[in-house]
């Protein structure tokens, strides 16, 4: 009998043993991978201070050249550039895009103010159309909803404590995503799924203007009163817009020189990816005239 009782204590010993060794096992893969993300950050914050200076450098040296500076600009817009050394696997790549290639949401909060009518009479009838073609079942309450954050103090812009809170306003695509998320909560109504908003909305908060070369085929036809399939045959983005609007006889009135600007704009969003001790990882920031702002660290890929 007693031999019966040590042998179930020696056995629940072994087990208890076995749990805690696997809890620490556990605890130290657990604390190594949390010491590869930490030096990974670390290497973004390095990368985002040379990515940085990089794009403030070649704008610098072409500055005092349109042409060049357009080339520059269509260059980092059009292909993602990537440097890698001739011998091992280490490689950084930088893809950037217009702030401002689709319409400022936060136009919408401009109802009240009758010198910027315009861009909310635009915003709005981008938005109605929206509506109207995907059948979304409230229109009142996502605008209301779209509306009050943009109006609102202290709305948080990210989980991701690498990005800074936002005072007002709507400025990331994420922060869009999560207010129709909620609107959908309430609604049940699937078919604003469908929308992809990032081709009809910026979030360039301060932008008054549209970088007219890179909008949306999407966008363009809702602008100017086009069939879709009219404007995605003729449409690259990167071509001049105006060229556009005359080759498929469009309404050049509306061509506002108030909402779209020929000359590219020094507002971009930046995607670094990298390597770093065989793994891939992955931050983003802005890029607001000669100055990086809204470092967020994506983390592995």
């Amino acid at each position: 009998m007693r031999k019966g009782i040590v042998l179930f204590i020696t056995l629940s010993v072994i087990v208890a043993m076995l749990a805690l060794v696997g809890v620490i096992f556990s605890y130290l893969d657990k604390s190594k991978k949390n010491a590869s993300e930490t030096a990974a950050l670390i290497q973004a914050n390095l990368f985002y201070h040379d990515s940085n200076q990089a794009v403030k450098g070649l704008l610098q040296k072409a500055s005092k050249d349109k042409e060049m500076k357009d080339t520059v600009l269509s260059t980092l817009y059009l292909a993602p550039i990537t440097i890698q050394p001739e011998e091992g696997d280490i490689f950084v790549t930088i893809e950037c895009s217009p702030l401002n290639k689709a319409v400022n949401i936060n136009w919408l909060g401009y109802e009240d103010n009758a010198s910027m009518q315009l861009h909310f009479v635009t915003v709005h009838r981008v938005f109605s159309r929206l509506v109207e073609e995907y059948d979304i079942s409230n229109a009142t309450l996502l605008l209301e909803k779209i509306t009050e954050a943009i109006k609102a103090e202290g709305s948080v812009v990210s989980e991701n404590p690498t990005r800074l809170m936002q005072k007002k306003g709507i400025i990331s695509l994420q922060q869009l995503q999560k207010i129709v998320r909620d609107y959908q909560f309430e609604t049940d109504d699937p078919k604003i799924d469908a929308i992809a908003w990032e081709k009809f909305f910026s979030f360039d908060k301060e932008s008054t203007l549209m970088d007219a070369n890179y909008l949306s085929a999407e966008l363009i036809a809702i602008l100017f009163d086009l069939e879709l399939e009219s404007v995605t045959e003729e449409w690259f983005e990167g071509d001049e817009l105006k060229s556009l609007i005359a080759s498929v006889g469009a309404d050049a009135s509306l061509y506002n020189k108030n909402l779209y600007s020929e000359v590219l704009t020094e507002r971009m969003h930046c995607n670094v990816t990298y390597s770093y001790q065989d793994e891939i990882y992955s931050f983003g920031f802005d890029y607001l005239e000669e100055k990086a702002e809204k470092f967020e660290f994506y983390g592995k890929q």
